[in-house]
């Protein structure tokens, strides 16, 4: 067993000399995604009935009432996208193209924060981007931001667990990336975190914007549900490297202003229709 110290230096390492997992370009098709089958889950948490659907005693009064989501068939990343990527869409006048921006984003960044001390670490998880930073990145690579309920279904796995490698907490730090590791951490460093899809850092090491506006659920049923058309605050999901443990849970939910950055919030990209 090569204590978690050692591991991040090696992948870091790996990084600096070629991550054969990053090779090429991002909008060409790699490996790098995973395909969920259509279908329907419950969304949310609840910790009023022990025999309820996703009992947790965690749970925050946001994430209920508990509710059925019928998503169709859709594509997200295997990895948040990472310093190296990100690093091919500034390359290619990504900041530029006003055609992959939203007009209140265009114009506003021109990097992400700490851009040049980030570029030492190139499989980490970019950092530091806005929500419309990371919506952009995801129309040059010729997808899009996730919905908060397709981030979720992912997260959870094909069996709708409390964490997606199944339904025990992380009593050790070998699942995710939180509270101990003080900075973001390669991507695909914790195995035993990966969902039974293959989805690698869902929970810990960087939040995730989703595409959603935040609001409250409904309990009734819904299809595709892709957030409101407008609102103050965007969704994040996922937890980070900073987070306690009650955060890292796949129903767990965070909120911030579209041009916020910060050093633990990163991104994932999705595709197919919403």
């Amino acid at each position: 067993k090569i204590e978690i110290g050692k591991r991040i230096e090696a992948a870091d390492l790996l990084g600096q000399v070629g991550d054969p997992r990053l090779e090429g370009d991002p909008r060409v098709e790699r490996d790098n995604w995973v395909t969920i089958p259509a279908g329907s889950f419950p969304m949310g948490a609840q910790k009023k009935s022990k025999k309820g659907l996703n009992y947790d005693l965690e749970a925050y009064d946001s994430e209920s009432p508990v509710h059925e989501v019928a998503l169709r068939r859709f594509r997200i990343g295997r990895f948040p996208v990472t310093v190296q990527e990100f690093g091919v869409f500034l390359a290619d006048g990504g900041y530029s193209a006003r055609k992959h921006w939203l007009a209140d984003g265009y114009g506003k960044f021109s990097a992400p924060e700490n851009w040049e001390g980030q570029r030492k670490y190139p499989n980490r998880p970019v950092v530091g981007v806005s929500w419309f930073e990371a919506a952009a990145y995801c129309s040059w690579a010729g997808g899009r931001l996730p919905t908060e309920a397709e981030w979720e279904r992912a997260a959870r796995g094909p069996e709708g667990s409390r964490y997606p490698w199944g339904n025990d907490p992380p009593l050790d730090p070998s699942c995710a990336n939180y509270e101990g590791i003080a900075h973001p951490t390669p991507v695909g460093l914790f195995p035993k975190g990966n969902t039974k899809e293959g989805l690698s850092d869902l929970l810990g090491n960087v939040w995730e914007w989703c595409g959603d506006w935040f609001r409250s659920y409904e309990k009734s049923r819904q299809e595709n549900p892709a957030g409101p058309g407008e609102g103050n605050t965007k969704v994040v999901r996922g937890g980070s490297w900073i987070n306690f443990p009650q955060g890292v849970r796949v129903s767990y939910r965070g909120r911030s202003g579209p041009s916020f950055r910060s050093v633990d919030v990163g991104f994932r990209c999705a595709g197919g229709q919403v």
